[in-house]
């Protein structure tokens, strides 16, 4: 990182984690997120380097403690955010002088977006505010990730990481607060287990499985590189049992897969293995004491679970049905609607491959097999461990979207193009160097 200031320091992304909890746990975000939204115009209006404003963006997402508003009493800030943001990132690009038409990923972003356009045009048997709003959506995350890969400045890889690790502690101990509250509430933890009622306002089960997924990858690099190994290793079996709180199945098995390259990752090239080795067992056997404490909510964990063992849910089915949309229009898809299910409304095919291949077609397969070249290209271009382990953790929640609705998440959206924009930039200061070091 090029820059040592306050909104660098370990206490600023501390400081804005702990009040988006405490926001969350008291269901006041629409202050909170009012609260990010000021300081975050400021910031970006101000200061040239958009790295400062990704804590108080990713974490305003997390903030969202319910999500069954009332149509006649929408929180002002769902109105105020998309506004303030345009605003701020247009008076950004004029006074920075910023080109938002650059960067190694924008060609796929751009080819999606235009996929998805299409394909909604095509499909629509009436433009309306649906049409626009999709439209809109896209330029949207079009001009994000433009403006977030030509307004990152140096070298931000272990800046990013640090903020995922504060990130992936937070929603742990939301998962926590969620099964304390309804302890409280009922007195009965067990009923709140045996039904999945899991809901943390911002996302539901599967989707705060992905997250942890995620984080937990980037607490991996803390486990490697800190020496106070058993601290980490500790909070890493915390967030895995929160976890496993979210009875995700596909989740936990996406974390089982993953879990091989990051224990690749902490072994590999590592002069220490014995002492990491040794802290490891010591964590697994602390965590196992406490765990035998509230075993009656594991087994809980463990009978739900199995069984449904390697029950499919209706996947295969739904997956079928994706080829059988795409077949019937392979070039532009079915659309954003291609699968609304009568009683529950608009839903996914539950895989981003069949999914993107269903809604918009080769055009959008296309732009899938363009992002990910781009990926390859920008994250092995002077390949280290930051860089290894952002790649894990993109990797380890698209492992999980072969199965549950992942990549369309705005969520995922906005972590994947921030990763990238980061990563991308630090390949310009590496590219630098090695321009200086030839002359």
């Amino acid at each position: 990182m090029t820059d040592k200031n306050f909104f660098t320091s370990l206490a600023y992304l501390i400081l804005v984690s702990l009040i988006t909890l405490v926001f969350w746990t008291l269901g006041m975000e629409m202050i909170g997120i009012s609260i990010f939204l000021v300081a975050g115009f400021f910031i970006v209006i101000f200061v040239k380097n958009s790295i400062y404003i990704i804590p108080l963006f990713l974490n305003a997402m997390f903030m969202v403690s319910q999500t069954e508003w009332d149509l006649t009493v929408i929180p002002i800030y769902a109105y105020l955010t998309p506004i303030v943001l345009i605003v701020g990132v247009i008076i950004h690009i004029i006074r920075f002088k910023v080109n938002i038409f650059r960067g190694k990923f924008f060609l796929g972003t751009a080819v999606l977006c235009i996929a998805i356009i299409v394909s909604s045009l095509v499909n629509a048997e009436a433009y309306d505010m649906t049409t626009l709003t999709i439209i809109i959506t896209c330029i949207f995350i079009l001009f994000g990730y433009g403006f977030f890969a030509n307004t990152i400045q140096g070298d931000n890889t272990l800046y990013l990481i640090k903020v995922f690790v504060i990130l992936g502690v937070m929603i742990a101990l939301q998962v926590c607060i969620y099964y304390v509250k309804e302890y409280i509430t009922t007195g009965d933890i067990q009923h709140a287990l045996e039904n999945k009622t899991i809901d943390l306002g911002w996302g539901l089960s599967n989707f705060v499985a992905t997250y942890l997924i995620m984080f937990i990858a980037a607490l991996t690099y803390f486990i490697k590189k800190y020496k106070l190994h058993i601290f980490w290793i500790l909070i890493g079996f915390f967030e895995i049992a929160m976890l496993l709180f979210t009875l995700s199945r596909a989740g936990i098995i996406a974390f089982g897969v993953t879990s091989i390259m990051l224990i690749l990752f902490m072994f590999v090239k590592y002069e220490h293995k014995l002492n990491l080795f040794i802290n490891l067992v010591i964590g697994a056997f602390i965590v196992s004491v406490i765990g035998y404490f509230a075993r009656e909510y594991f087994i809980t964990i463990w009978e739900r679970l199995a069984s449904r063992g390697l029950d499919d849910t209706g996947r295969i089915e739904i997956w079928y049905n994706a080829i059988d949309v795409f077949k019937a229009n392979p070039i532009f898809g079915a659309g954003v609607f291609a699968r609304v299910v009568e009683e529950d409304g608009l839903r996914l095919f539950h895989n981003t491959i069949l999914h993107t291949l269903a809604s918009f077609g080769i055009i959008g397969g296309v732009a899938l097999l363009i992002q990910l070249f781009s990926i390859i290209r920008i994250f092995f271009y002077k390949f280290n461990h930051e860089k290894a382990i952002l790649l894990i953790a993109l990797i380890g929640a698209n492992i999980h979207g072969m199965v549950d609705n992942v990549y369309y998440m705005p969520h995922y959206m906005v972590i994947m193009f921030i990763t990238i924009a980061v990563v991308e930039n630090t390949n310009k200061i590496d590219k630098l160097r090695e321009e200086l070091l030839s002359r």
